[in-house]
């Protein structure tokens, strides 16, 4: 049971949502899940598209994309640091 647990995640979060989700609604499962985090509000984020279940792919990459910039660093181009 997800209730149990999700407090003790601490880790940087990325929750990307549907609005108009009818698996995991937005204001009885999204919602709750995202305020009872233990990650502390700045290392958080919730992602919320207009869209049923499924986020459109466009999106979903945009946002994965930044958020792991932001933890992991930009990627180096190809063939490494140098470009070449």
């Amino acid at each position: 049971d997800a209730i149990n647990f999700v407090t003790r995640v601490t880790k940087p979060f990325l929750m990307v949502n549907g609005r108009h989700d009818i698996v995991f609604p937005y204001e009885t499962n999204q919602l709750p899940m995202y305020e009872l985090l233990g990650t502390p509000p700045e290392h958080k984020r919730h992602y919320t598209a207009e869209s049923s279940h499924v986020v459109k792919r466009d999106e979903l990459i945009r946002e994965v994309r930044a958020w792991f910039d932001r933890y992991l660093g930009e990627p180096e181009p190809l063939g490494g640091p140098e470009g070449g």
